[in-house]
């Protein structure tokens, strides 16, 4: 309200009143002190109070708009709502205009007096994850990291007040935000804040029974209690069981638990639950290791199509193993059996840092061809090359099958160094090995780095990637689709590389891979999109991809540059520069990641002139030729003279080359697809789908984004279409396609 009064400047007359908190026991009429106070005297009666408001009011309209603001009208005393009410009822000039702020639960009086046809109620939807990330880029007075934006819009769910308290500690609760939380809960029946205390231990949801059966009170008390903390808007009904209102009020009250007491809840909530991976995670809570490893194991034996869970719940087995006297007996396997299931879910989930961690104890163990493999493409998603693994796993002669994995591993690898040479030879070597096996999976990989070996000439690549999807299941094909959409990227053809991108998000989610394969494929969606000059969607799909999930260094880094590309088209010079020196902290000296640091230096070229030679000459030293694409990029940006003499594959490079020369600038970005009824082309891709009666989930489960986002992207179509419903919108959809 201050931010909004200071806005409308010097001419309205601006009256602010507050209601004090004291409701009832404090001063009467207190919100209409400021106009009370230019009353030429005080009245008699309050019927002549009140009229004289009314004309002072509009009286005063007559010569400029008055705006009257009441703040904090939930304390409002019981004058103060009579008077309010009047008011409502009795002002008719159009120059007297009143507002006034409350927090939720609404109440009777609020409900009665928005039933005016006078009155717009207007309920404040939580700040996007954008919107956070903006909120608190003004608070740092600098760009913060993807990460920091995610961790405080889950945990804030958008409130700017808890943005605020958590923009410097995004993994803690500071202590004056646990303290207003706490102050702010309201008085409760005893056996209403012993059953808050069980649902804060309990965790996100807590399930009717278990309320019932940990907090150990009679049905009709228990139903009481329940009605006390839904109808003082603590917890929310949610399916079988009860959820906090705001994750952060849950987080204080378990905070202010005794050790003592939590340590008594969580035993209970772990005899009571039936869930071994609940029952796991109140048994670590309570101490009680030896059920608690117990109970891990089982939880990752039970999990399906949930790798993350089952890491999870694998390392918690490994760091309890040495907590437990015969831990074997207990799950059953030994310890070098659980690393190896550890680490094949750490390679699903292209979770890094923990699968080298695990790799590096497993191969001490027992050296294997399997170990070195995965330890490889671990690495692969790192800073770190997985050469020396997979050159330490030919050596323990693999047997076929497995030997034509570890040499379509090699040849992906010597692509992006850009040795195509020893890419095709290693990709023939296992081509061989799959047509002679009749492994059709590993034929679709081999054909697929053949393909990549041959970019140089895209009819050839093009014929391989046809013969890999001929042969590919869908987990093949996840593969085929990623690198297919490079070569297409790479040479132009954005619009095919779009839809090989779909085909392939598609198939990474029916085969429950996408943490492992989604990050390179929306990379690759993400400069398709930049190449047909359609720069917001991809700073939306960027903000959607950063904010989803831990993305791999690499990929991070690349989404990065590619902000950093859409914003200087935008004209955003300073968050580019932000943008490049985020993805520049990412990339290490290492040959392997060549072409990422070439894009990096072309954006640098493009923000700094000044720095265009230096940039240059030591691109040239890095390896400039062997990654021609993403070089000519950077030759366009620094006009060199003369040209080097670099190979130009497909109409992108040549657009590029003709910049450098001065000719023209390239044709990437010209081919921009204007959103109608002032939607950007993903928003309207969402209207479709509504129009098509889709709700969100199943939106999200369409276009390959959270079902978060997909309500996000509803919410703004409806502002910007200026409809209420969703039918609506979809009526203007449908009306403008006819």
């Amino acid at each position: 309200m201050h931010e909004f009064t200071r806005r409308l400047g010097s001419h309205p007359l601006v009256l602010t009143g507050r209601c004090l908190e004291f409701g009832n026991d404090g001063l009467a009429y207190a919100p209409f002190l400021p106009l009370m106070r230019t009353l030429p005297q005080v009245s008699a009666s309050r019927a002549e109070l009140f009229s004289e408001l009314l004309s002072t009011l509009e009286r005063s309209a007559a010569d400029r708009p008055v705006m009257l603001v009441l703040e904090d009208l939930h304390w409002a005393d019981g004058a103060s709502r009579e008077l309010l009410s009047f008011l409502v009822a009795n002002v008719m000039d159009p120059g007297v205009f009143m507002i006034a702020t409350h927090r939720p639960p609404a109440g009777q009086f609020l409900l009665e007096l928005g039933r005016s046809a006078s009155v717009v109620r207007l309920t404040p939807a939580p700040l996007t994850r954008h919107e956070v990330g903006r909120q608190l880029a003004g608070l740092r007075q600098r760009e913060p990291d993807p990460v920091t934006v995610t961790k405080v819009f889950e945990r804030s769910q958008g409130n700017p007040l808890f943005v605020e308290a958590l923009s410097q500690s995004p993994d803690d609760t500071p202590a004056e935000l646990r303290e207003l939380l706490l102050a702010r809960l309201p008085e409760l029946a005893a056996a209403a804040k012993h059953l808050l205390e069980v649902a804060a231990a309990a965790g996100v949801l807590a399930e009717h029974q278990v309320l019932q059966t940990v907090g150990g009170l009679p049905e009709n008390e228990l139903h009481q209690a329940l009605r006390q903390l839904v109808g003082e808007h603590l917890l929310v009904v949610s399916g079988p069981g009860y959820a906090f209102r705001h994750a952060l009020i849950r987080d204080a009250v378990y905070d202010s638990l005794l050790p003592a007491q939590r340590r008594s809840l969580h035993a209970a909530l772990a005899e009571a639950a039936s869930d071994p991976g609940q029952r796991s995670a109140h048994a670590s809570a309570a101490g009680d290791h030896a059920l608690a490893l117990e109970t891990s194991w089982q939880a990752a034996a039970t999990v399906t199509f949930a790798e993350a869970a089952r890491l999870h719940f694998l390392q918690r087995v490994l760091e309890l193993w040495s907590e437990v006297d015969d831990a074997a007996a207990i799950v059953g396997v030994d310890r070098l059996t659980v690393l190896d299931h550890a680490i094949k879910a750490s390679v699903e989930t292209s979770s890094a840092p923990v699968g080298l961690r695990l790799c590096a104890e497993a191969l001490a163990l027992e050296p294997s061809v399997q170990r070195y493999l995965h330890q490889a493409r671990l690495k692969n998603l790192t800073n770190a090359s997985g050469d020396e693994d997979l050159r330490q796993a030919l050596l323990l002669s693999p047997p076929d099958p497995l030997r034509g994995e570890v040499l379509a591993e090699l040849a992906s690898l010597k692509v992006f160094r850009g040795d195509t040479a020893g890419a095709l030879a290693d990709a023939t070597a296992a081509h061989e090995i799959a047509e002679r096996l009749g492994l059709s999976s590993l034929l679709a990989h081999a054909h697929t780095f053949l393909g990549l070996a041959s970019s140089s000439d895209p009819v050839v690549a093009k014929e391989h990637f046809a013969r890999a999807r001929a042969v590919a299941d869908p987990h093949a094909l996840v593969t085929v689709a990623t690198w297919e959409s490079a070569l297409l990227t790479a040479i132009g053809e954005y619009d095919t590389a779009i839809d090989v991108i779909q085909q392939g998000l598609g198939a990474a989610h029916q085969t429950y891979e996408f943490s492992r394969h989604g990050p390179i494929l929306l990379v690759k969606w993400v400069q398709s999109l930049i190449g047909l000059g359609r720069f917001e969607e991809a700073l939306e799909l960027i903000d959607e991809t950063q904010g989803g999930q831990d993305l791999p260094s690499l990929s991070n880094a690349a989404l990065l540059i590619s902000r950093a590309d859409a914003l200087l088209a935008l004209g955003s010079a300073d968050a580019a520069q932000s943008a490049v020196d985020s993805a520049q902290a990412l990339l290490g000296p290492e040959p392997w990641v060549r072409s990422y640091r070439l894009r990096l230096r072309t954006a640098q070229a493009r923000l700094t002139p000044e720095r265009a030679a230096a940039l240059y000459a030591a691109a040239i030293e890095d390896g400039l030729a062997e990654h021609p694409h993403e070089a000519w990029a950077l030759v366009a940006a620094v006009k060199p003279h003369p040209l080097p003499d670099l190979p130009v594959i497909g109409p992108v490079d040549a657009a590029y080359r003709a910049e450098a020369l001065g000719q023209t600038r390239p044709s990437a970005g010209t081919r921009a697809r204007s959103g109608a009824m002032g939607l950007t082309a993903r928003e309207l891709d969402v209207l479709r789908l509504v129009a098509e009666g889709k709700s969100n989930r199943q939106i999200a489960q369409e276009l390959f984004i959270s079902g978060n986002t997909a309500g996000v992207h509803v919410s703004r179509i409806l502002t910007k279409l200026g409809a209420s419903t969703r039918t609506e919108a979809a009526r203007k959809f449908l009306d403008a396609q006819r």
